[in-house]
């Protein structure tokens, strides 16, 4: 998995906090992933900055504005973005006590307000369960 690099820079500083503010429940330690800078206040693990690379092949591959438009308005196309940077992220984790304790808290995000509730509990934690199987699409 090729992690693209990043610049990391404060959650303040993330240009679009505002309209994604107006769009989700943004909480304290929501990172978000921005034209190749990770807006984040902590220190993040392998993974997570895999989750967040692959938004940025994401973007690169439909276009940045198109992307973020697309975010924040089709609920399936932010769906299928968030559960192929979570399959990137799972797969990358090779302790399988770990990768399932990440995978849990993944399905809880994927389920909440954070989203925009994208789909249930159980949902998600049945789409995240194939994670060996999938390949990542870009």
């Amino acid at each position: 998995m090729t992690i693209y690099m990043a610049q990391f820079k404060p959650t303040s500083e993330f240009p679009l906090l505002k309209k994604y503010k107006k769009r989700f429940n943004i909480l304290p330690g929501t990172i978000f992933a921005y034209d190749h800078v990770i807006y984040t206040d902590e220190k993040l693990p392998e993974h997570l900055i895999i989750h967040e690379s692959t938004h940025f092949k994401q973007q690169d591959k439909v276009g940045l504005r198109k992307w973020v438009k697309k975010y924040l308005k089709d609920d399936d196309f932010r769906l299928e973005m968030e559960l192929e940077a979570y399959w990137a992220q799972l797969a990358s984790i090779k302790n399988r006590n770990e990768q399932f304790k990440v995978k849990q808290h993944s399905c809880q995000d994927l389920s909440s307000d954070l989203y925009g509730n994208l789909l249930t509990y159980e949902e998600a934690f049945e789409k995240l369960s194939h994670v060996q199987m999938q390949k990542t699409m870009w």
